[in-house]
């Protein structure tokens, strides 16, 4: 499982001022890859390791941020710069829960154990970035909050 924009960087480099001509900075931003439709530019991939089938799960505009995480019990957990932290079923890809969590999701996602309870944790906030360069370019109209570093823990339900 790996989530993915279907996009491309334009980049430019920076170059020092030279034979007159001033300074230039770095540019670099995201834009849609040709043929891409644009409100659904990001999502999850399944890949099958053993034939190379890709299945893509499509999630819309919002761009991803952090990584996935995949338990045995067929969960699949993964959150976007739009501060939705989801659940999906392993196989299909059906969402099965969602929470909006204060700040977006900033880093790897992690599952433990205590005293036979299964948890799933996740961090969010700024963590370095910014809503300039790709989420800012792709998505210039989501609100992108500039705080909301937290750690949110959820205990999962007992398997039945």
């Amino acid at each position: 499982y790996v989530p993915f924009i279907d996009n491309c960087l334009d980049m430019t480099s920076a170059a020092p001022a030279k034979d007159g001509k001033p300074a230039t900075r770095e540019i670099r931003r995201g834009i849609p890859r040709p043929g891409a439709d644009v409100n659904n530019l990001n999502g999850l991939a399944k890949v099958n390791m053993s034939t190379g089938e890709i299945t893509r799960w499509m999630l819309g505009k919002v761009p991803t941020n952090g990584a996935v995480l995949a338990t045995a019990g067929d969960l699949i957990f993964f959150g976007n710069l739009d501060r939705r932290f989801r659940a999906f079923d392993a196989d299909n890809g059906r969402i099965l829960w969602e929470s909006i969590l204060g700040g977006w999701i900033s880093s790897s996602t992690i599952s433990y154990g205590v005293n036979g309870k299964q948890y799933v944790a996740v961090a969010t906030g700024l963590g370095g970035g910014s809503s300039r360069g790709v989420p800012g370019t792709i998505a210039p109209e989501i609100r992108y909050p500039q705080s909301g570093n937290a750690l949110y823990v959820f205990e999962l339900p007992d398997k039945r």
